[in-house]
């Protein structure tokens, strides 16, 4: 009987623990979240920017505007927010880079560098690191990091070239 209670306790605390951690971390996403949407926000008012794509990875944003063909980029990490906006009319290059763990042969870091005319060092965005985020968002960011870059290719060729979109309803 008393072994029977004793278990029951081990399991209600430890249930109890699960809660509490689920519960703080739930609370620690939405605060992240809200750091980021707070800077993006701002950051589009100051430059009087039109998002015409925008995702979210995590406390990660990256956005574009096509009518200023500007490429935004916001990341909460440490308490503290990074944000730019960089204009396609100054970019250089941009490329993926992956960082492979030499034992699993499995990507630990997947990053876009971008480098500008105007700026001696790149600018990187972190799509994934291994240390922060799970083994299961790998190959979907891997993918989203190969669409952003063709998708920046895409309007910087644009930009350069001097052409104009235009939209057929």
């Amino acid at each position: 009987m008393y072994t029977f209670l004793i278990v029951i306790l081990i399991l209600l605390s430890f249930l109890l623990y699960l809660g509490f951690r689920a519960l703080f971390e739930n609370k620690h996403d939405r605060k992240n979240a809200f750091a980021v949407k707070f800077a993006l926000d701002g950051l589009i008012r100051r430059n009087r920017l039109s998002i015409s794509e925008i995702d979210t990875l995590g406390n990660k944003v990256i956005a574009l505007d096509r009518k200023n063909n500007k490429l935004i980029l916001v990341e909460h990490r440490n308490n503290v927010t990074w944000e730019k906006c960089l204009s396609l009319g100054q970019l250089e290059s941009c490329k993926i880079k992956k960082e492979m763990d030499p034992l699993t042969g499995c990507a630990q870091i997947v990053i876009m560098e971008l480098n500008f005319n105007s700026i001696e060092e790149p600018i990187y965005f972190t799509f994934y690191d291994k240390s922060s985020d799970r083994i299961h968002e790998l190959r979907p960011r891997i993918r989203k990091a190969n669409y952003w870059k063709n998708k920046i290719q895409h309007h910087m060729n644009r930009v350069k070239s001097g052409h104009r979109l235009e939209y057929v309803l």
